[in-house]
């Protein structure tokens, strides 16, 4: 409940903003997923060292497509940080968080189906920490480069990317963000 509460202006903009243009675009709106596989790196500020971890977690779009040219939209985000082999530090828990709510563009260059993209976003973001740091809120961006390749019903993209985030409290995280999505343009 708290995610809407801190998201609420964002959703209602985005809601508006369906509503004006749905009957012109509606054939073109699409619903995309993928999953990232992240290393991120957890600056504390002067609270402590850097700590490098790895994370998981799914993004999904909601977005106006032209297949294989733009695309441009709302997207969602968790990443899981774990660092159950490790002790507590100062302020987080085992697990930690991140949601990120922002607007993702993505652009192929090429003519033709498949092939190289670019992907830009901008977010809003909230890191549960799970210790006596408690829950932080910043701001990130997102740019990535990837390859799509299209089979009979859907396409398989690959990408890697790298996001930056700032946070309150002087804390920053920057991922390494190699991920996989699969996309059914035939049927959906």
């Amino acid at each position: 409940m708290n995610f809407i509460k801190y998201f609420k202006n964002y959703i209602w903009i985005f809601l508006v903003f369906i509503c004006i243009s749905e009957t012109v675009f509606a054939q073109e709106w699409r619903l995309r997923a993928r999953e990232h596989f992240d290393t991120a790196t957890v600056n504390y500020g002067n609270l402590m060292e850097k700590e490098t971890t790895s994370g998981i977690g799914p993004t999904i779009n909601f977005w106006w497509e032209e297949k294989y040219k733009n695309s441009f939209g709302l997207a969602l985000s968790l990443m899981y940080i774990d660092y159950a082999r490790d002790s507590e530090s100062l302020g987080r828990g085992h697990q930690m968080e991140l949601w990120k709510l922002g607007v993702e563009g993505k652009h192929d260059p090429l003519e033709g189906e498949g092939g190289l993209f670019f992907r830009w976003g901008i977010s809003k973001n909230k890191l549960k920490t799970k210790g006596s740091l408690g829950e932080l809120k910043g701001n990130g961006g997102y740019l990535g480069i990837g390859w799509e390749f299209p089979f009979e019903i859907l396409g398989l993209a690959i990408e890697i990317a790298q996001r930056q985030i700032r946070l309150e409290n002087n804390l920053s995280i920057v991922t390494l963000s190699p991920s996989i999505g699969v996309h059914f343009y035939k049927h959906l």
